[in-house]
C-alpha cells in the first residue's frame, strides 16, 4: 500500500499534464502514474467517479434508463464477492451498455461507455478498461464544454476527475477509533477504522486493515485475510 503522499504526488502530476483539448488525456498517462496501485481499489475508485460525473446526466434525462448504473453496481458486485455468477453478470449488462451507446452515440454514449468500461474490468488482466473509462470522462466533459463554447471551465473537468478518484485512493484521515481495553464485537451494523482491533464468532481476533464504504478488510490471526460488511457512514 502506497502512502498518501505518494499517491497524492502522482494526482498532483496528473493535474499539471496537458491533454489533448478534445479527449483529455491519454490512457497511457494514466497508466504511467496509477497503474501499479491496486487493481480493486483503482476499481472501486472509477467506479466512484463515473457515478458521480456522469450519472446524473443520464438520470436527468433517462430516469427509467438504468443499464449505466445496473455496470456499475455489477462491478462492485463482483469486487464483493469475485463470483463466477458476478463475472457472468457484469458480461451481460456491459452488452447492454454497448446497446445503450449505440441509441445514444453523438448525445452521451460516453457515459454508458464509461459505465461499460467498469464491468468491463471485472477479472480483467490489466487495468486497460479502467483507463479507458477515465478517457471516456474526460472526453465527455470537454465535449459538453464545447458545446457551449465554455472553454474557460476546462480545466474544471480534470480537478473534477482527481477530485472523486482521491475520495477513494487517498480518503481523508479519520478520527482514532476511542481507545479501548480491548478489541469490540464484530457486527455488520458497525462501522470500523483502519487498525480496529474485533473479535469474530467464527474467525476470532481480527485487526482491520482496509475500510471502505460497505466493507472492510481484516486479518485473523494467522495472517490470512478476510472482507467482511460493514454499514455505510
Amino acid at each position: 500500500m502506497y502512502r498518501r503522499g505518494v499517491i497524492e504526488e502522482r494526482l498532483t502530476r496528473l493535474a499539471s499534464l496537458r491533454g489533448d483539448s478534445a479527449k483529455g488525456l491519454p490512457t497511457s498517462a494514466w497508466s504511467t502514474n496509477l497503474d501499479d496501485l491496486d487493481r480493486d481499489l483503482l476499481l472501486r475508485a472509477v467506479i466512484h467517479v463515473t457515478r458521480v460525473l456522469m450519472i446524473p446526466e443520464w438520470e436527468s434525462k433517462r430516469k427509467d434508463d438504468r443499464r449505466p448504473q445496473l455496470a456499475l453496481e455489477a462491478a462492485e458486485g463482483w469486487l464483493a464477492t469475485k463470483s463466477p455468477e458476478s463475472i457472468a453478470n457484469a458480461k451481460t449488462v456491459a452488452k447492454d451498455c454497448t446497446a445503450a451507446r449505440n441509441e445514444t452515440f453523438g448525445t452521451d454514449h460516453r457515459i454508458p461507455e464509461a459505465a461499460r468500461a467498469c464491468a468491463w474490468a471485472v477479472a480483467a488482466k490489466d487495468n486497460a478498461h479502467i483507463w479507458e473509462a477515465l478517457q471516456s470522462i474526460e472526453e465527455d466533459h470537454l465535449a459538453r464544454i464545447a458545446l457551449v463554447a465554455e472553454y474557460h471551465r476546462v480545466p474544471e473537468v480534470r480537478k473534477a476527475i482527481l477530485a472523486a478518484l482521491r475520495t477513494v485512493l487517498v480518503p481523508a484521515p479519520t478520527a482514532a477509533a476511542p481507545t479501548s481495553t480491548g478489541p469490540v464485537p464484530y457486527a455488520a451494523s458497525g462501522h470500523f477504522e483502519i487498525g480496529q482491533k474485533l473479535t469474530h464468532p467464527k474467525f476470532g481476533n481480527l485487526v482491520v486493515t482496509a475500510s471502505v464504504d460497505k466493507t472492510i478488510d481484516v486479518q485473523l490471526d494467522d495472517g490470512t485475510t478476510k472482507r467482511l460488511a460493514q454499514k455505510p457512514k
